[in-house]
């Protein structure tokens, strides 16, 4: 267990309204002791029961609030999201500000004249579907900035769209990109020159790169902000799923400080120039700690680039998004072959570490159970608890669903895409019958794959409620309901915020529901959620504060310390170098 520094007082006994363990043997207490020093629980249940455990411990009567196990993100992106949803860079999803293409044109009109000539501008949220317009390219973005280098990243994390003056940031003599890769893809132009278009992973993660220096002060601060974010909507945990070996240093730099409100768990991705290195976290292992790999296979429906096996349709909507309206993506669109998927997973996983892997498309997600099947046979993991992920899993077949239980991958589920999308995905961009169970839970839950909810970083805002809401519910966001026979119970929805993701990574015995011995991570509401109608949870369930390791977290101690360290660590943020040494 990771220690947090020496605490006066050090036992302790909270006592709420309710507390909802999240543990099926005791569904419900009235009172948590914990202790400081260990940072752990020692008893659950009545207040009588918890001072005949911890007789010397002080209470701290919670009042009419409601105790629970801090929630988990099972699945996010902590550097991009730092940089891209935070000041100075522009968030504009349409659900964060910019519902219209016209508010965004006012946007880029009042920054091209506030901002110096040359001066980079960053963008991220566009989305091009809910906003009904044509990709933008390096042509139509050297109309509205001339003078600025301009970066906007699509809503979907698989696009980026730049200007020609972006190219001389990248480095690209005369505009012109480098050659492609399986995680990198440029259009271009017909004499070779870079069309303004980029997809997949590395070619974000070069473009960020490249703009970072004359965007953001100080990336190691906005990352503070972003663990603060996450603290403040009550996660206590969370799972990066692209970790970066360069990254090390400064995330292992917030892990240390006494203040760091939420514990991660590394993915790293597989193409990492290090992906094979020592990563030891030693005494931070309780704070950070790298438990599998990831591996993108296919990309989003919103743009045409997921492994689906029906057409997209023709409609309006699909024909000005440049969606490719009339046909089934299929395999066409897949990074990897199986083949060349095998050869990955057969590397990077074993008994240590899980692989988990995007995928969207029904059709590409045949190949990843295939893949998943002959690997795990292959290294003789078969049968056992190896918890290998699949993340997204947007469409799968019932019978995928019972597959991957029977071969024992979890799913980690996005609630964001019906949420936000699932208006269009029913009836518009595809048949009903296929989008309108966009993210199947009851299937996924009924499968056995014990799925799990995340927000993916910068795409969408860390609500978990918002998650369960629409678990519920099945409600969009404009509240029609679609598929109501995937609806999960709230218990359900709860598990998969709690205690599935705590399994999902392999955390089950330290975190994700109350019980003696576990850490003491929770999460303090303002209301019971079982006392709220599921369709108004977001509105009316609010964090009153989080613990880690039996501390209550204290957001703005912590961004003081993050802001004592950044001049150190900003630099090793942005391009990987070892931090300055004092």
């Amino acid at each position: 267990m990771h220690r947090r520094g020496a605490h006066v007082g050090s036992r302790s006994i909270l006592k709420a309204a309710s507390v909802i363990t999240m543990d099926p043997a005791q569904p419900r207490a009235e009172a948590v002791a914990i202790d400081a020093d260990s940072g752990t629980i020692t008893a659950v249940g009545s207040l009588a029961h918890c001072q005949g455990a911890a007789p010397d411990a002080s209470i701290e009567d919670l009042g009419p609030a409601v105790l629970m196990p801090g929630f988990i993100q099972a699945h996010d992106h902590p550097v991009p999201a730092a940089v891209l949803c935070q000041q100075p860079a522009h968030w504009i999803a349409p659900f964060v500000g910019f519902p219209t293409w016209s508010e965004l044109e006012a946007l880029f009109d009042r920054l091209r004249k506030q901002t110096p000539a040359g001066q980079p501008l960053l963008f991220n949220g566009l989305d091009r579907l809910l906003l009904s317009i044509p990709m933008p390219d390096r042509t139509s973005l050297d109309r509205y900035f001339p003078d600025h280098p301009v970066l906007i990243f699509d809503i979907t994390g698989h696009a980026l769209y730049f200007n020609s003056r972006a190219t001389q940031l990248f480095g690209w003599t005369n505009a012109m990109p480098p050659a492609d890769t399986p995680d990198a893809r440029w259009t271009r132009r017909s004499d070779g020159t870079a069309g303004g278009v980029g997809f997949e992973t590395q070619a974000t993660l070069m473009a960020l790169s490249a703009f970072l220096p004359g965007v953001v002060p100080s990336p190691l601060f906005n990352l503070g902000a972003w663990y603060a974010t996450l603290a403040r909507n009550g996660f206590t945990a969370v799972g990066d799923l692209g970790f970066v070996s360069r990254l090390r240093a400064p995330m292992e730099a917030l892990a240390a400080l006494p203040g760091c409100p939420v514990r991660y768990s590394l993915y790293q991705t597989t193409y990492d120039p290090a992906a094979h290195s020592d990563m030891d976290f030693g005494e931070l292992s309780g704070m950070i700690r790298r438990v599998g790999y990831k591996i993108w296979m296919d990309g989003s429906p919103s743009i045409g680039t997921a492994a689906i096996s029906v057409p997209y349709l023709d409609s309006a909507r699909a024909r000005i998004a440049d969606v490719p309206v009339g046909s089934a993506p299929g395999l066409s669109v897949l990074n990897y072959s199986l083949d060349q998927f095998l050869a990955l997973v057969s590397q990077f996983g074993d008994k240590d570490f899980q692989i988990a892997t995007h995928i969207n498309g029904d059709a590409g997600i045949d190949v990843v159970l295939d893949g998943y099947e002959q690997a795990l046979n292959g290294l003789g993991l078969s049968g056992l608890d190896h918890r290998w992920r699949v993340e997204h899993f947007a469409t799968p077949s019932r019978e995928q669903c019972a597959r991957a239980g029977e071969l024992g991958v979890t799913a980690s589920m996005s609630p964001f895409q019906a949420l936000y999308w699932g208006d269009l995905y029913d009836g518009v961009i595809f048949e009903p019958s296929y989008g309108a169970r966009w993210q199947p839970y009851r299937d996924a839950y009924d499968g056995g794959v014990r799925p799990t909810f995340h927000n993916d970083g910068y795409l969408s805002p860390p609500l978990p409620w918002l998650n369960i809401q629409n678990a519920v519910t099945r409600r969009s966001a404009s509240g029609t309901v679609h598929a109501p026979e995937q609806s999960l119970t709230l218990d359900e929805a709860l598990q998969a915020h709690t205690i599935n993701a705590a399994w999902q990574q392999k955390r089950d015995h330290e975190i994700g529901s109350i019980e003696t011995g576990k850490l003491a991570d929770f999460v303090l509401l303002s209301t019971d959620p079982y006392t709220v109608d599921p369709a108004r949870l977001q509105d009316t369930v609010h964090t009153l504060g989080t613990w880690i390791s039996a501390r209550r977290v204290d957001l703005d101690g912590f961004m003081d310390s993050v802001k004592g360290i950044a001049p150190r660590y900003d630099q090793a943020l942005i391009t990987g170098a070892p931090p300055h040494q004092c």
